[in-house]
């Protein structure tokens, strides 16, 4: 059984917040899950190993009103714009097939999720298949298995984290794409570069509006769980794990990082 939560704004650290809390609630709840969401105010998110002041300019952040957070997941550094990605998440519980394979197979796997929503909007793309990352401080410079590639630009990416019971796994869909604020918020990325490297649905000239994406990430979900689903939200226990999360590790690094 697969929940589907279809949320639209959120602020970075509850959208983080969130993902967490759901993976910690799998074992009590007997269905899987599939978040699709956005951000507001823009987030800049790390991975879990990165250092902050290593990855990130805080001025420019700061200066743009942007907030940063750290992924309960590992990879590289990302900019979430409000207005430029439609963002999902899917926690499987270890009964699920998928979380039988290992980290790169599975995350190809769930990723047949998005191709198929791009193929659904009319978009031709392809799955990466390869692992070949080389520690870049930018996602979007580092190339996983589950990356998907329009002629060899990427237009999404992901990564997961698994414990003996669930795993999580979110990743991104960029709908526009500033290479000059990329560069600006994240440290070692040449605006020229990166441009060469990334590619949105706006640069693509696909108009589409948010609901159709949303639609659209919902049926190429489906395709690859299958099987019985409901529409559903967030249940009190959940977000009790939400609200604690928020108190005790999200607010405080984010004041750390605020106070230095």
């Amino acid at each position: 059984m697969l929940r589907i939560i279809l949320d639209y704004y959120r602020d970075p650290i509850v959208n983080m917040a969130v993902d967490e809390a759901i993976h910690r609630y799998r074992t009590m709840v007997d269905f899987d899950t599939l978040r699709i969401y956005m951000w507001r105010p823009s987030g800049v998110s790390i991975g879990r190993s990165q250092d902050i002041h290593d990855t990130l300019y805080l001025e420019c952040i700061w200066r743009y009103g942007y907030l940063p957070v750290v992924r309960p997941t590992g990879g590289g550094a990302l900019l979430h714009m409000e207005d430029g990605e439609v963002t999902y998440s899917v926690v499987l519980g270890s009964g699920h097939p998928i979380f039988d394979l290992d980290v790169q197979t599975s995350s190809m796997e769930i990723v047949k999720g998005v191709y198929n929503a791009l193929s659904i909007l009319g978009v031709e793309a392809d799955i990466s298949g390869e692992f070949r990352s080389r520690g870049e401080p930018l996602c979007y410079f580092r190339r996983g298995s589950s990356d998907i590639l329009i002629k060899g630009m990427k237009i999404s990416g992901s990564a997961q984290m698994r414990d003996g019971n669930a795993l999580l796994q979110h990743g991104t869909l960029l709908t526009k794409f500033i290479p000059e604020i990329w560069s600006c918020v994240i440290k070692d990325v040449d605006v020229n570069s990166i441009r060469d490297r990334v590619v949105s649905l706006s640069d693509l000239g696909i108009k589409t509006s948010v609901k159709e994406i949303y639609n659209a990430l919902v049926e190429g979900f489906l395709e690859v769980f299958g099987g019985d689903f409901f529409y559903g939200s967030l249940l009190p226990e959940e977000v009790e794990i939400v609200d604690e999360l928020i108190k005790k590790k999200y607010l405080p690094w984010l004041e750390r990082v605020k106070g230095q």
